[in-house]
């Protein structure tokens, strides 16, 4: 550690400050940046993120006429529902 000069140790920071602050605040997932994986910052954020994500999901499955996958997700935003209500 006595060879780190104190410019290092900054620079350093920056980029860890950098990388956390990104994760918190959604974006994109910087260890794979192919990776379409995003963060929300928020329980609740992220829990009406899947909700929407699962009525588009039901969308999907509604018009394809495969009602079996259309119960099972519908299942899920019951749940989902409830959580959020209770946020």
């Amino acid at each position: 550690m006595d060879n780190i000069t104190d410019e290092q140790l900054q620079n350093l920071a920056n980029m860890l400050a950098d990388g956390l602050t990104k994760r918190i605040y959604g974006i994109a997932n910087p260890a794979n940046e192919n990776d379409l994986m995003w963060y929300a910052d928020r329980d609740d954020d992220h829990a009406v993120g899947e909700l929407a994500r699962l009525m588009t999901l039901l969308n999907l499955y509604q018009d394809r006429e495969e009602y079996e996958k259309c119960h099972l997700i519908n299942k899920h935003i019951k749940r989902l529902e409830k959580i959020i209500e209770n946020l």
